[in-house]
């Protein structure tokens, strides 16, 4: 019992560097879209131009070292998953992110390979992204799961409507997050440059500043989203103050992904400004998709013994 009641400690903290290690898997993905370094390794995977450790040019170093992370990022995956089933493997919430988390780390290897070894259209490199997103929220959820079980577990339920206005807001979010990528991958991301709006040149021609200006609106519009349910728990679930500190949580990173945007058109597309967009992007829905946790796991029947780590439940039986 005493053996298990410490691993718990050290299998959050595990968690807690994989989730971190998927932002920086993220983020670097994106410096390797940004910088063109896509083909720095050539069009080939897992070999870069011919060799395991290639001569380091710039966008070969940049390329291959998101490799690199990404292979001890995929080690940190499965041994976090594993510690996570053989601790809380009885538990619907762990039989459903621990899956999750290797079912989508892989897929988002394998797109990456792809991406590589074929050219893709921009419609599948914004798919990657948004896969790179759910592979870094099914983490972190499974992460702050592991952190409090007992709390998750026995939080009152909601309605159905909280329920679907929550996770009908992280749908909203991930599709305006799809298009954002996509405008980037397509190059339409300099349709306009001023901010708010975009000013009076259209240089890229008025479909890519319609676009772009659609992407604007549609972000004004999650932040009121992210109002209307911190409105509506306070009024609907005055009892679960953890959804109304995830819903502050929530607008407060949209206020400040909504300022990196603007410092990203100001900046005239600064990589420094892409990649802060990029880690806050992936932090956002995170917050977005421990939301849709709380709402969908805590129920009043369920009892804070099953959040006992499984292995403890079996070696302190009699």
């Amino acid at each position: 019992m005493v053996r298990s009641e410490r691993l718990a400690r050290p299998v959050f903290w595990i968690g807690v560097v994989t989730a971190v290690g998927m932002l920086v898997v993220l983020v670097m993905g994106f410096w390797v879209t940004t910088s063109g370094s896509a083909q720095g390794c050539g069009r080939q995977w897992p070999l870069c131009n011919g060799r395991f450790i290639p001569d380091f040019a710039i966008s070969a170093a940049i390329e291959f070292s998101h490799r690199a992370v990404t292979g001890v990022e995929s080690v940190l995956v499965v041994a976090f998953a594993a510690a996570t089933l053989w601790l809380y493997g009885r538990q619907r919430p762990v039989q459903v992110l621990a899956p999750l988390m290797l079912a989508f780390l892989f897929l988002q290897a394998g797109m990456g390979a792809l991406d590589v070894v074929y050219p893709q259209q921009p419609v599948v490199l914004a798919l990657h992204f948004g896969i790179s997103l759910i592979a870094l929220a099914s983490t972190a959820l499974t992460a702050a799961y592991v952190r409090r079980p007992a709390a998750v577990l026995g939080a009152p339920a909601v309605t159905v409507r909280v329920r679907a206005a929550t996770w009908g807001g992280a749908a909203y979010l991930y599709v305006l997050v799809y298009t954002g990528a996509y405008i980037r991958h397509a190059g339409a991301a300099g349709a306009c440059t001023s901010w708010p709006l975009c000013g009076s040149g259209a240089p890229l021609g008025p479909q890519a500043l319609a676009v772009d200006l659609l992407h604007r609106f549609g972000a004004a519009a999650a932040l009121l989203l992210a109002a209307g349910l911190l409105v509506l728990y306070r009024r609907a679930a005055p009892a679960r103050a953890d959804l109304v500190a995830g819903a502050s949580l929530l607008i407060a990173m949209l206020v400040v992904q909504g300022g990196a945007g603007a410092l990203l058109v100001l900046s005239h597309w600064a990589t420094t400004a892409e990649l802060l967009h990029a880690a806050l992007t992936g932090v956002t829905f995170a917050v977005a998709a421990y939301l849709c946790l709380r709402v969908t796991v805590g129920t009043a029947a369920e009892t804070a013994a099953l959040a006992a780590p499984a292995r403890l439940r079996t070696e302190g039986a009699p």
